[in-house]
């Protein structure tokens, strides 16, 4: 289910950026891409915490935002190709590196306890011997 989750997910955040890619709303001759696109907080959050796009917050209620895509919205379509490629070439690697710190926090005393254990058994080795 959880990977069912995920591809549904992703499609969205697809859907989301293409859709301000390719259809922004026309303001002249300006290169700013805007769209007001029908979705869900936990989508635009999404987008927001990875700098992808930023919330114009024009428009209220009914799940509707007014979104303008950022540098980075730009880059996944310009310089990747696709949401695909930038999604593995630049957000997990970060959330890997997340994860890998989040880890070395809870776990900081393992290191320690296995050189306090290996102490201990080095001077157990050096008494009786």
């Amino acid at each position: 289910m959880n990977k069912d989750y995920d591809k549904i997910f992703q499609e969205e955040i697809v859907r989301i950026l293409n859709e301000l890619y390719n259809n922004p709303i026309n303001m002249g001759e300006t290169k700013i891409k805007r769209a007001v696109i029908q979705t869900e907080k936990r989508f635009v959050t999404y987008l927001l915490n990875h700098n992808l796009v930023s919330n114009l917050k024009s428009v209220s209620g009914g799940g509707k935002w007014g979104l303008q895509l950022e540098s980075n919205g730009y880059e996944v379509f310009e310089k990747y190709n696709g949401w695909d490629d930038y999604k593995k070439k630049v957000i997990d690697p970060k959330s890997k590196v997340e994860k890998a710190k989040e880890l070395s926090v809870k776990y900081w005393w393992i290191p320690i306890l296995i050189s306090l254990l290996s102490l201990a058994v080095a001077i157990i080795a050096l008494i009786k011997s």
